[in-house]
């Protein structure tokens, strides 16, 4: 151990003797493991972190696939073939979303909802934290039981523990309290960004065959001993056999997915991409390291040759330098960790809602260690090559002369191999920042198909135990809209059964009269079918294309009409003007009186896909987005309309408060994170790079300012030493731009999923980048190449 610790002690001598070149590799380093300390702990919270149910690794999730879309929830009929024919699978549960409205004596509230068959609970392996969960009589009956969350419990009902067997309403029923989930157990929270569940209740399936609805989240627990791949197999037989004995072609083959798996499936490649960012600038921090110890260890050659003359061994040598190193990058790692923990509340608090179980980002014992083997890893990269270029000096020329030789050449080279490397690998990460800033420039470009500014957006849903026909419907929105547009501060009000960016989807099939059949869905005329008020498009500011609006004469016992989007038209209409034919709805006729501009429904980098309209004073939606437009903020007008809605129901909440400015915004929150990460990581790598240049240029003029000194003795003119070093540097760097294009082109590819109107091989994003990298590559080589051209030829030589 005695010299181990006379290692460690010489080691902290040197660093503080050479404070300046410390400084800058503590901070080179401390910024490449503390941007992977801080992606790795994302990584570690979305993706590594068993989920918190029972053996979670056994837990699979079952969807079918319909068409092109791999992942779709099970229809009754196809689950309970499933729960018959499985041998793989010890259980299998499903749940369907099934929000309430909670009323009673405090303020009414909006609850994110699961119906469950009663065996959901056990197959998770979660048990509650107060009472029990359903039992299979309550599950066949459709029992009034209810299990609570444990955030519900808490923020509604106050932690009490007599809550078991409390009765509470939920859409104007009551149901008898049961349990209380722990608060771990968020179901069907994190699976493809969904809610955290706030309540259950039972879901009957025994008798339920529907084909149609496809509405069940499917989870099933493996048998001992029985593999995933085997499962697999196992249902595309039972597929297969559904196929064989139903009249479907399809078949409707099923897709088996591990739980931990599909846990932030949508955000992986984001994610991958952007550890391998922090990768790059690590490595980048890495060469700069070594650069500046391989100048140190130029500068202790005859110190080293010294120790060589008197016996030391070479691996005595190399040994002391790597402990040199190891600890330069163990101080590095602990201001990186230091750093890393600021990084990773900053990530958290933009990747709230963007990222699932954002909230459990946090540097634990994971990410200690991570950052520890990451800074061992990262000492010993950085500091073998310098250890072993000073071990292998040459012991005369050493001796002879300390600061130049064969050996310092070599070092040269080196320095400049690293110079190349951090150059190419610093054009990567610009690289895929300038993509990512030109596809977020054109995403900020496209027109969401209406005016989002002054517009609140919230949505109420009426129950179906006290309004369940569309009459009742139509009454209750047409006094709030009343109630409303009499509100000062207020221009305008609209009703939607599903507000513009929203993400949620009714599509069904349209026919078109006088046009032959379907005769599969490839064929049909599908659409997003969507009820709203009268004014919609004139409050929301869609541009009538043909035809007209509707009127408020638009009601129920009028002709049923329908207005298309100019995606509809564009997809369906073959050539023919739409307007006076009828396409059918459900089982009626509607009449087409207009055309209308495209609105996105999902995001604004989907398609508008095609839109059909019909008054809701036809048909009138059990749940809607009521859309304000306002003459001040929009938010200050929250209070105010929900006691226009209590006013004319006293137990109906209002949910999902938000301006319509705002749902653009987090319509783009996961490209904007995306892009902050990734551009700060190539700002980072591009400072680094310079600094990379800069000390291997002006540890270049420091080595040869005696030459610098003859050749201007013999007559060289001070712009021929400034062109000679300028050269040199960009020679490096011109290298590195050759390397780096050709890695990023390659690379680029894999950015192509997280791109928007803009090519992965984007020629101008390329130009750019190249132009930007070597101009700060040729500041970095004129600082020291001008204070070369300055050096006094006397001074030089005398100095030589």
């Amino acid at each position: 151990m005695q010299p181990v610790w006379q290692d460690i002690r010489y080691s902290i001598r040197l660093l503080l003797k050479n404070r300046a070149v410390t400084l800058v590799a503590l901070v080179a380093l401390a910024l490449g493991i503390g941007a992977n300390t801080a992606i790795f702990s994302v990584i570690n919270a979305v993706v590594l972190k068993p989920l918190p149910y029972r053996d979670s690794e056994k837990l699979i999730i079952i969807w079918e696939k319909l068409k092109q879309v791999d992942e779709v929830e099970l229809a009754p009929d196809d689950y309970a073939a499933d729960v018959e024919r499985s041998k793989s699978f010890a259980q299998i549960a499903a749940s369907e979303r099934a929000n309430f409205n909670l009323t009673g004596n405090d303020e009414p509230m909006r609850l994110e909802g699961q119906r469950a068959t009663a065996n959901l609970f056990e197959t998770l392996g979660s048990t509650p934290l107060l009472g029990r969960t359903f039992t299979n009589e309550e599950d066949r009956a459709n029992a009034r039981v209810a299990v609570l969350s444990y955030k519900l419990w808490k923020s509604r009902f106050g932690g009490e523990s007599g809550i078991v067997g409390r009765e509470i309403a939920l859409d104007g029923v009551n149901y008898t309290v049961i349990g209380v989930m722990p608060a771990e157990f968020l179901y069907p929270a994190p699976i493809n960004n969904r809610q955290p569940g706030e309540i259950w209740t039972p879901r009957s399936l025994a008798t339920e065959r529907a084909r149609n609805s496809h509405n069940l989240l499917t989870i099933a627990r493996l048998n001992p001993g029985v593999t995933w791949t085997q499962a697999r197999v196992e249902f595309d037989n039972i597929a297969s056999q559904r196929a064989e004995e139903s009249s479907r072609s399809d078949g409707h083959p099923v897709n088996l997915i591990p739980l931990q798996a599909q846990v932030g499936r949508q955000q992986r490649t984001a994610l991958y991409v952007l550890a391998g960012a922090a990768g790059f600038v690590l490595l980048i921090a890495c060469a700069n390291v070594g650069s500046l110890l391989l100048a140190l260890a130029v500068g202790r050659r005859r110190e080293i040759a010294v120790r060589l003359a008197l016996g030391a061994a070479r691996g005595r040598i190399v040994r002391q330098l790597l402990t040199e190193s190891l600890m330069l990058s163990l101080l590095g790692g602990s201001i990186g960790l230091l750093l890393a923990v600021w990084l990773t509340e900053a990530i958290r608090t933009l990747a709230a809602g963007q990222i699932p179980r954002a909230e459990s980002i946090a540097v634990d014992g994971w990410v200690l260690g991570f950052t520890m083997l990451v800074s061992v890893v990262t000492g010993v990269i950085f500091g073998l090559a310098p250890a072993l270029q000073a071990s292998r000096s040459d012991l005369n020329a050493a001796l002879k002369d300390g600061t130049r030789g064969t050996t310092a050449g070599a070092g040269h080279r080196v320095r400049g191999a690293l110079v190349v490397t951090e150059v190419a690998l610093s054009l990567v990460l610009l690289a895929g920042a300038g993509l990512m800033i030109k596809s977020f420039w054109q995403l900020q470009q496209v027109n969401p198909g209406f005016d989002p500014q002054s517009l609140l957006r919230i949505e109420v849903a009426l129950p179906e135990s006290k309004y369940p026909e569309s009459r009742e419907r139509a009454v209750f929105f047409q006094q709030t809209l009343d109630k409303i547009s009499a509100l000062p501060g207020v221009s305008g009000a609209a009703v939607i059964n599903s507000p513009p960016l929203s993400g949620r989807r009714n599509i069904s099939v349209f026919p078109i009269e006088g046009r032959p059949e379907a005769k599969g869905i490839a064929d049909a005329v599908l659409a997003d079918f969507r009820e709203i008020s009268p004014n919609y498009f004139k409050m929301m500011g869609i541009p009538l294309l043909g035809g007209r609006a509707f009127t408020d004469s638009d009601e129920q016992n009028a002709p049923k009409v329908a207005i298309v989007s100019k995606a509809f038209s564009t997809r369906y209409a073959q050539g023919e003007d739409l307007i006076g034919r009828r396409v059918r709805i459900e089982d009626d006729w509607h009449t087409v009186v207009g055309t209308v501009s495209d609105v996105r429904q999902s995001g604004l980098d989907e398609e508008a896909a095609p839109h059909i309209y019909i008054p809701y004073l036809q048909y009138s939606p059990e749940r809607a987005g009521v859309l304000v437009r306002t003459t001040g903020d929009p938010l200050s007008m929250v209070g105010a309309v929900r006691t226009a809605i209590q006013n004319v129901d006293h137990d109906q909440p209002i949910y999902n408060i938000s301006t319509m400015a705002g749902m653009i915004s987090t319509a783009v929150a996961p490209r904007r994170l995306n892009l902050v990460l990734l551009g700060s990581f190539a700002l980072v790598a591009l400072v680094l790079a310079a600094v990379g240049i800069y000390g291997v240029m002006a540890n270049l003029v420091t080595q040869r300012t005696g030459e610098i000194g003859l050749r201007m003795a013999l007559g060289a003119q001070p712009r021929d030493v400034l062109r000679l070093f300028v050269a040199r540097g960009l020679r490096l760097a011109l290298l590195g731009v050759a390397v780096g294009l050709g890695a990023s082109f390659a690379l680029a590819r894999l950015m192509a999923t997280l791109l928007y109107g803009v090519s992965a091989s984007d020629p101008i994003t390329f130009a750019a980048i190249t132009v930007l990298l070597l101009s700060v590559a040729l500041l970095a080589c004129f600082i020291p190449a001008r204070r070369a051209s300055k050096v006094d030829p006397m001074v030089a030589l005398r100095y030589e």
